[in-house]
């Protein structure tokens, strides 16, 4: 993920979520994205943004997989440093005391313990802030009185008043010492009984409490450590608020508290989808809850930290409050929304449902998350990359075409622009030839895509096969978009729905990788977009089936095999009787196994019936897998297609049908770049067509026109 892209992310993200008026409660973001799709690095930008203005700190629970107290200590830690708005560094008395506690091996007997816990207590007043300056100020007021009894001063004090003054500073330097230090632990005595509080205490006095925390197993701790962090958290953004100062935030357009508002601390946590991640962040949500329950008021637990998590798989948890990614609409009558990009997230859209399910009595733990998607590298952005990794002005690597490849995917990008895996077309052939070596060993770089990305549990294709590959029998179902309406996978694959569920939970698989063509509006109106898998992964799983050879050489190919084998396990028996849906879907396995003139003469056959209707079938029988693009540049495969079709006395539209479909099923493949040549041709047929049609109404195949112009 290059800096720019990043510090966009950040920004965007500190602009719409930063900002919260008092007792207002903070979500746990969920930045989702598959495996290296710049997760990391946006939270070390949103890291970098904060500076030294915005409190915040980092867990990375991939580097270091520590349990839920020691990664509290640490953020606590990093929140504990120096800040450019703050008069005073923030404290963590109630964690402190608690943690000194808990690791603190008490004596069995209780008279004992009681001894050992405050004689811990004053230790830690000692070391407080409060507690330094008490020790500076009983040497300063003990080093007075030397003054007078023994220094400079003391010829002015002679006889029975020496004596006096000299018994006076023996019993009062105790007396002093204490006296200031009974004033530092002034300054800690809200965290004492902060520990009273704690349901575990059972109404104990704070010394029993302690002694009770200290006793207990560190998984039972978890809990009220835990939320004496967090309470820690809030009463010093109440206590010390930062310094108010200009901000970009993004406030709603509602209410009449707009102007005036505070910051939230923030906590970068990384892995989250790891056991120790996953387990610090469910304390956390647990700690809120009790908190709150805490709290008759039910808004003066509301802690001001906001979290953002980079996580790698979605939850199930989740589904209650949010629409899985690989589903283009949320459940009837449930709380469930879509799950909203990073640069369009706000605030207002988890507390529309959320805030409240958070505020009542036992509200689950699920209600805090708001899981967000990480947009993907728009393709400027990858020309800008493209431009960083290699400068030359005479680029033979279309951005257009690196960025429809990868989908946007910051991995993917790097895969194919650094060395020493530089990619560059020849005169024949892809533009991005995925068969390269992507290493010193001579790995295929579609084998290195797959081996970077793949979940555990779904191995990488060999170059020789005696079974299918389960992720290569998931992307040769997942080629075609209407399998994502399909109530149930074909019972004769074992291992298809195993390896789409893996491929869904590690986010493989959503509808955030649609990329819509240019006709798709015309047929389809305002339609869901479909999950797909990744372009990434899918042009690498595919290429594998392309190259594979059988243990055994014989006919058909693999590629053959799969396709046909597919297109038979989703034929229903309404097909045999003409169902328009079925018969449409058994054309683009014809077209995915390169049947290229029956589809395109019953295309042809269809066209004058109803013109959005026959768009939206062109449409979706383009999007299917051209294996022609595998090995030949788009130029060669289109004069492939078309040979002799203009030479067989078809009539006009009929060859007009052909020639478009041919330069859409090419032109929707990710290889091909978009030129003037290409869009021109396209506009050329889809005007011939609406002359030659027999219907009225030709708007559809106008706008289809228009839309390459």
């Amino acid at each position: 993920m290059g800096d720019l892209d990043a510090a966009e992310g950040a920004d965007a993200f500190l602009r719409h979520m930063l900002w919260r008026y008092p007792g207002q409660r903070q979500p746990i973001v969920a930045l989702l994205g598959p495996r290296q799709s710049g997760k990391t690095d946006l939270l070390q930008a949103v890291s970098r943004a904060c500076g030294g203005t915005v409190i915040h700190a980092g867990l990375d629970f991939e580097e270091q997989p520590v349990d839920p107290v020691s990664a509290a200590a640490l953020a606590a830690f990093q929140m504990m440093r120096g800040w450019d708005n703050l008069r005073r560094g923030p404290v963590f008395h109630r964690f402190g005391l608690g943690l000194l506690a808990l690791n603190e091996n008490l004596d069995a007997d209780r008279g004992r313990a009681t001894v050992q816990i405050r004689e811990l207590i004053q230790q830690y007043v000692r070391s407080t802030r409060g507690g330094r300056i008490a020790i500076n100020l009983e040497g300063a007021a003990v080093g007075a009185m030397d003054v007078v009894t023994q220094g400079a001063l003391s010829p002015l004090v002679s006889g029975p008043a020496r004596e006096v003054v000299s018994a006076v500073r023996d019993q009062a330097k105790p007396v002093i010492g204490s006296l200031f230090q009974s004033a530092a632990r002034w300054g800690v005595r809200d965290a004492l009984r902060w520990h009273i509080s704690v349901p575990e205490a059972e109404s104990a006095r704070s010394i029993d409490a302690l002694i009770r925390l200290s006793s207990s197993s560190r998984s039972a701790a978890v809990g009220p450590l835990m939320a004496a962090f967090l309470a820690d958290v809030k009463d010093q953004a109440e206590r010390h608020p930062p310094i108010r100062s200009a901000c970009s935030c993004v406030l709603p357009a509602h209410g009449a508290r707009r102007d005036r508002h505070d910051h939230a601390w923030v906590l970068l946590v990384d892995g989250a989808q790891t056991p120790s991640g996953r387990r610090f962040l469910t304390e956390l949500a647990g700690a809120r809850a009790r908190n709150q329950l805490s709290d008759v008021s039910g808004t003066g637990a509301a802690d001001p930290l906001l979290v953002l998590s980079a996580c790698a798989q979605w939850q199930s948890e989740w589904t209650s409050w949010w629409c899985e990614p690989w589903r283009s609409t949320p459940l009837a009558g449930t709380p469930q929304r879509r799950v909203p990009v990073l640069s369009r997230a706000t605030r207002t859209l988890w507390a529309g449902e959320n805030d409240a399910a958070v505020g009542v009595e036992r509200a689950p733990a699920a209600a805090w998350w708001y899981p967000v998607w990480l947009d993907p590298m728009t393709e400027e952005q990858v020309g800008y990359s493209m431009d960083r990794s290699d400068p030359s002005p005479a680029r033979p690597l279309p951005a257009s075409v690196v960025h429809r490849l990868t989908g946007g995917h910051r991995g993917a990008v790097s895969a194919v622009l650094e060395e020493p895996f530089g990619v560059h077309p020849g005169p024949h052939g892809p533009a991005v030839s995925l068969l390269d070596p992507a290493d010193e060993e001579g790995t295929p770089l579609w084998s290195y895509a797959l081996e970077t990305s793949l979940p555990e549990g779904l191995p990488v294709p060999g170059t020789t096969w005696s079974t299918t590959p389960a992720v290569v029998l998931a992307a040769a179902y997942l080629a075609d978009v209407r399998t994502a309406q399909d109530p149930r996978l074909p019972a004769d694959s074992a291992e298809l729905p195993r390896s789409l569920e893996l491929l869904r939970r590690h986010l493989w698989v959503s509808t955030f990788t649609h990329r819509p063509s240019r006709i798709h509006e015309i047929g389809w109106g305002d339609a869901d977009a479909p999950a797909t898998l990744h372009p990434w992964l899918a042009r690498s799983a595919l290429t594998a089936l392309n190259t594979a050879r059988r243990t055994q050489p014989a006919e058909p190919t693999l590629w053959h095999e799969v396709f046909a084998d597919q297109s038979f396990a989703l034929a229903t028996p309404s097909a045999l009787g003409g169902d328009p849906a079925a018969v449409e879907r058994g054309l683009f396995h014809d077209l995915a196994l390169g049947r290229f003139e029956p589809v395109a003469a019953a295309l042809a056959d269809r066209f004058d019936e109803d013109h959005r209707a026959w768009i939206r079938l062109l449409d979706y029988l383009s999007s299917a897998p051209c294996r022609l693009l595998y090995e030949q540049s788009p130029q060669e495969a289109y004069t492939t297609l078309l040979g002799g079709v203009e030479s067989t006395g078809r009539t006009v539209f009929a060859v007009a049908t052909a020639k478009l479909l041919a330069l859409l099923w090419l032109y929707n493949d990710p290889l091909t770049e978009h030129t003037r040549r290409w869009d021109g041709e396209i506009q050329e047929c889809f005007n011939r067509l609406a002359h030659n049609s027999r219907l009225l109404d030709v708007s559809p195949l106008q706008q289809a026109a228009a839309a390459f112009a």
